[in-house]
């Protein structure tokens, strides 16, 4: 079955699905819906979470054995699914026809595609996930939607913000989710429960934070752990979630994949300095170092959901200082 984003909710307060596509540009809009199954996942047992990041070398073992998805008890659990750019390649994708013909009642399967292409939205094994399961497929903002969007996500913070505030906001972010996120959090932080009007927009907008989630993705991603853990402290006491923190490593690590696979930034947006420290920072780490950094990614969203007791922002400081080169 296919829905909008707009209709999750009300799917989700009917039924869980045993099969959830989400597919989109936007890390954040995913993050989002995501955030809504798991909640509604809670309520139905599935306490146990595992993540899976698709590459060349993944073995589909996991979904393809049932006897290693469940304990002596029948216990339930969510497997994740993160899709690296590209879709799972041939043998994944005949995995997923396979499972989806016989979904297993006791897993929550959940697959997440950021920035694939479109034609992968029609390909067969979609077709039979979306068949079996629920897909949506998140467009991204236009102009009127993103100010929709800034004004939900300040009451969502407890903050009421005016349309020209918001319109100064998505000029000064240039339309990027993440960055207009952690400005609204930062807002939350100055002006709590308050109206913001043009001129806190502009203030706040002008006394700009010394350091942004971008700045700390991009040392990170640079190998320079010394000034990566300064930022980290930085945003840490200014009160930055760590969510965002992990989301900015996100799109950081899966541009640096893509130029490690490719040997080139090509498709790549960012200015050119941005694009020489993915192109050097890839010639100088191991693919196997990314992708392991990515699979403690998926441990620190674990916490920050709730399916372990560990502290994200330790977690967050040790996958800093082991990604060093």
């Amino acid at each position: 079955m296919r829905i909008s984003e707009n209709n999750l909710e009300a799917s989700l307060n009917k039924e869980l699905a045993s099969i959830y596509v989400l597919m989109s540009n936007e890390v954040v809009l995913i993050e989002e819906n995501l955030e809504k199954i798991y909640l509604k996942s809670n309520t139905q047992d599935f306490k146990e979470k595992q993540t899976h990041l698709i590459d060349n070398q993944t073995q589909w073992d996991f979904l393809t054995s049932k006897s290693d998805n469940l304990d002596l008890f029948g216990s339930k659990k969510i497997i994740e699914i993160k899709l690296l750019s590209k879709g799972p390649g041939t043998k994944g994708a005949k995995v997923l026809k396979e499972y989806a013909s016989q979904p297993d009642p006791n897993v929550l399967l959940i697959i997440s595609g950021v920035g694939l292409e479109k034609k992968t939205y029609t390909s067969s094994w979609v077709k039979s996930l979306e068949q079996a399961g629920v897909l949506i497929l998140i467009e991204s903002f236009s102009e009127k939607k993103l100010l929709e969007w800034i004004s939900k996500k300040g009451t969502e913070s407890g903050v009421n913000i005016s349309t020209e505030a918001g319109e100064i906001l998505a000029e000064k972010t240039e339309g990027n989710l993440l960055a207009t996120l952690q400005e609204i959090n930062k807002l939350a932080l100055i002006y709590p429960s308050e109206d913001i009007d043009l001129k806190k927009m502009t203030t706040s907008i002008t006394n700009s934070s010394k350091y942004s989630v971008f700045d700390f993705s991009n040392a990170f991603i640079s190998g320079n752990s010394k000034k990566t853990l300064s930022i980290l402290e930085f945003l840490k006491a200014e009160g930055t979630p760590e969510s965002l923190v992990i989301w900015s490593l996100s799109r950081e690590l899966n541009n640096l994949f893509k130029v490690i696979q490719n040997d080139s930034v090509k498709g790549i947006w960012g200015p050119n300095t941005y694009l020489d420290i993915l192109l050097k920072s890839s010639k100088r780490i191991e693919k196997t170092k990314v992708i392991k950094a990515f699979t403690q990614i998926a441990l620190i969203d674990s916490s920050i959901k709730g399916f372990t007791k560990d502290n994200p922002w330790i977690l967050i400081r040790e996958l800093t200082l082991n990604f060093k080169y």
